[in-house]
């Protein structure tokens, strides 16, 4: 993981997309330039903002997610994913520092954790939850717009170009949606207890897309792409 931020540093990145009435993403880059990022912002029915892998974004875009919502939780998902949530938390102290119960000790030396998956804020649109065979160290979000189902999903599924080298080893199997090896050795305890979990989620009937932190998002049938990363947990 690169380095934490101190001061507000915004990287390039992409446009926001506007996918649902609750559902907007971005992607961006890490300080190497290559390497892929992506922050879910999620608006729950009482007006609220939940940043899932917040990135600083260019001022114009934040004052466009500010006019979303009120900024008022701020979702660290995993322990390599701390990079922006000393700043995010600076710059909006109201919004509660959630994690996952397993990541808690080392997102607590960044930004002290207010909330865990379990504890987390819900309605009957938005619902965070733990992978099974993970040992409460990642999760994912459901979220139900009118349009269908979005899944976000962290570092336990990527989708990451076909690669060679130390990246497609640590990352592989790339170039498919997949439990990557180094997700297998770092947070996966119990491999056919997460093959199971995305079994279950790939049988959501209306599932419209799986946003990714890295890599492309799983938009032309996700429910397939979900069990063709099960075959590699």
């Amino acid at each position: 993981m690169a380095a934490c931020f101190t001061e507000w540093t915004v990287l390039p990145h992409d446009p926001i997309e506007k996918l649902t009435e609750n559902f907007w993403c971005v992607q961006g880059v890490m300080p190497d330039g290559k390497t892929t990022r992506k922050m879910s912002v999620i608006r729950l029915r009482d007006g609220s903002l939940l940043f899932h892998n917040a990135v600083a974004l260019k001022e114009e875009a934040m004052q466009e997610l500010e006019a979303f919502g009120k900024p008022s939780y701020i979702v660290v998902p995993g322990a390599f994913h701390r990079q922006d949530a000393r700043i995010w938390k600076d710059r909006y102290p109201g919004a509660k520092v959630v994690a996952p119960a397993g990541a808690k000790k080392k997102v607590d030396g960044i930004a002290k954790v207010e909330l865990d998956y379990r504890d987390a804020p819900s309605d009957e649109t938005v619902k965070l939850a733990y992978f099974d065979g993970c040992k409460e160290k990642e999760g994912y979000v459901e979220v139900h717009s009118e349009s269908g189902t979005t899944l976000v999903i962290n570092d336990v599924v990527c989708n990451l170009p076909k690669s060679g080298g130390l990246l497609g080893f640590f990352m592989g199997p790339t170039g498919q949606a997949s439990v990557p090896r180094i997700s297998r050795w770092m947070i996966v305890k119990e491999r056919t207890a997460v093959g199971e979990h995305l079994e279950r989620l790939a049988k959501i009937p209306d599932l419209r897309r799986v946003v990714l932190s890295h890599g492309d998002n799983l938009v032309n049938d996700p429910n397939e792409a979900l069990r063709v990363a099960r075959a590699t947990a």
